[in-house]
């Protein structure tokens, strides 16, 4: 059974050689993987079912996600929100989720 971490922590990955794993990913988020592409090539890691399962509201994300997607180019736009633990891969750090 996986535990899940019910924290709102944001983490940012900026090198290569910390990039995690999916399995420490879903580990860290407390479930499966959601993986959002931002426009300047950084990867949002997050919870799938996060809203789903009341997690915190991660207020560091949330407005990454607002400062970035509008209803132009993001369906929920600056509608929406993120909860729960959050990793963000530098776009210079990536390198196995590139792929």
């Amino acid at each position: 059974m996986t535990q899940t971490n019910t924290t709102a922590e944001f983490k940012i990955i900026t090198d290569k050689k910390d990039e995690p794993d999916y399995k420490a990913v879903s580990k860290f988020v407390g479930g499966m993987v959601e993986c959002v592409s931002m426009p300047n090539g950084d990867l949002l890691l997050l919870n799938e079912e996060g809203k789903m399962m009341g997690l915190p509201l991660n207020d560091k994300a949330s407005k990454l996600w607002k400062d970035t997607f509008d209803n132009d180019n993001y369906i929920t736009g600056r509608n929406d929100f993120v909860v729960g633990p959050v990793i963000l891969i530098k776009k210079d750090a990536l390198n196995t989720w590139a792929n």
